[in-house]
């Protein structure tokens, strides 16, 4: 199924200091780039194969393809063999072709965003919100340069604008899910239209693409009076319960299921938990996962991820892949971290290791069994495959997404970009000396790490 897809993710380390820059007012970090492979899938016969027997491999230590200094509020995106990298607010838009190798500067947005949703289709961007609130509020009729949505088409290289929500209906959507980006759910749907919603409101806005309006889930006479499919009104949306707030949930949608994840951290152990939403049925699904035993196996190592920054990246039909982080520490005696919490003699840690999980997991809804006490149907999820790479650092990933196989990574160029145009998109990139000393550095750690401590280390911690 796979057929030799990549992912590609960036962020930072943990302890990577960040630096304001007085040239263009905006903090700045040293951001990698990573390209790995979609695990290899064995797919479970007649849907029944345990999660316990997945198919795992161990990978060597996880190298970046590209360090670049970045201002931390950045987001990034890929269409075909084009990376999208925008720089939040300031309406700077920087692109790569990796088939190509070339670095331009892209044609600006329409209007200057903040974090806005991405929904890649027909190799075109759709962005939506995300925009800067005008001084003294929303004022209706909304501006004509005042775009909710624009679509940006890279073969023909512009921005075009497309039609805002009418009135009627943004009076009933909270204007601060209009601006706040993060608070808003967004998902392309089948028949190409584009979801806009928000977990805290059963408001449902769904843009049709191929007739370019705006439209609510129960306005039937609006659609019936188009000629335009329908979905049932829906009053459950709002109803879920989930364990992150709303900043920190990222959604995905297939077909007309929508899905968000989580980490269960009150419990012990962790687990990972699965919500989702069924829009024609309007109802809530919910599945758990033992985190320890079904995904990190018979290692005692620990999720060192606050929540699924990236969410869950849809590969095809109901399996996806999701990216987690773990670490491994031992004390004076070899023991690993298990002992370590329930030990009041603990002493610190010699040697730490830290790793990235690529996880395949496979979610389908549990029709026969009745709700709980909640309300939620349940999830069934299969984890079929994961990959599990060292770092030589914890990472915080902004984002990762799914590309083509030019992105592969036995094929990966050097992202080079010249000092003028970063600078003209308002980065800095490190100097040929560091970036050869952070390579020098990767270097030795994961060397260290690979071999483990050495005698005079472990005797110079006891």
């Amino acid at each position: 199924m796979n057929q030799e897809r990549v992912i590609i993710f960036c962020g930072h380390m943990r302890d990577e200091p960040f630096v304001f820059s007085e040239d263009d007012g905006c903090c700045k970090t040293t951001m990698s780039w990573f390209s790995i492979l979609v695990p290899e899938i064995r797919s479970p016969s007649s849907g029944t194969a345990p999660s316990s027997s997945p198919l795992r491999t161990l990978k060597s230590t996880l190298s970046p393809f590209s360090v670049l200094k970045l201002p931390t509020r950045t987001f990034f995106t890929a269409v075909g063999s084009n990376i999208f990298i925008f720089h939040d607010s300031v309406n700077k838009i920087l692109t790569f072709n990796n088939s190509s190798g070339d670095w331009k500067l892209a044609p600006p947005m329409n209007y200057p965003r903040t974090s806005p949703h991405v929904i890649v289709l027909d190799g075109k961007l759709y962005v939506i919100g995300g925009l800067i609130q005008p001084i003294g509020g929303l004022k209706f009729p909304l501006p004509a340069n005042y775009c909710f949505m624009e679509f940006f088409d890279p073969d023909i290289g512009t921005w075009e604008p497309l039609p805002n929500p009418d009135q009627p209906f943004m009076d009933q959507f909270h204007q601060d899910q209009f601006h706040q980006p993060r608070e808003m759910v967004t998902a392309l749907l089948r028949d190409r239209k584009i979801l806009v919603t928000s977990y805290t409101e059963s408001i449902l806005y769904v843009y049709y693409i191929d007739y370019r309006v705006w439209t609510l889930f129960s306005d039937l006479s609006y659609l019936s009076k188009r000629n335009l499919p329908h979905l049932p009104c829906l009053s459950n949306l709002s109803k879920g319960n989930f364990l992150l707030s709303p900043d920190m949930v990222k959604s995905v949608g297939v077909g007309d299921m929508l899905y968000r994840v989580s980490f269960d951290h009150v419990d012990h152990p962790k687990y990972l938990v699965i919500q989702a939403f069924n829009l024609a049925l309007d109802q809530w699904f919910e599945g758990c996962l033992n985190v320890g035993s079904e995904i990190f196996g018979e290692f005692n190592e620990v999720l060192e991820d606050g929540y699924p920054c990236c969410g869950l990246i849809h590969l095809s039909d109901q399996k996806f892949c999701l990216l987690l982080q773990s670490s491994y520490s031992e004390d004076g005696n070899g023991n690993g971290d298990f002992d370590r919490r329930r030990s009041a003699y603990f002493k610190p840690h010699s040697a730490s290791s830290f790793y990235l999980y690529s996880v395949v997991l496979e979610v389908s809804m549990i029709l026969d069994k009745p709700r709980d006490l909640a309300g939620f149907m349940g999830l069934n999820i299969v984890v079929l495959s994961t990959e599990k790479y060292r770092l030589v650092s914890p990472l915080l990933i902004q984002d990762a997404m799914l590309v083509d196989s030019t992105f592969h990574p036995s094929n990966m160029l050097a992202l080079r970009c010249n000092e003028s145009l970063l600078k003209e998109f308002g980065m800095a990139r490190p100097s040929k000396a560091v970036c050869e000393e952070l390579l020098q550095q990767h270097l030795v750690i994961a060397k260290r790490i690979w071999d483990g401590p050495t005698r005079e280390e472990l005797l110079f911690n006891l």
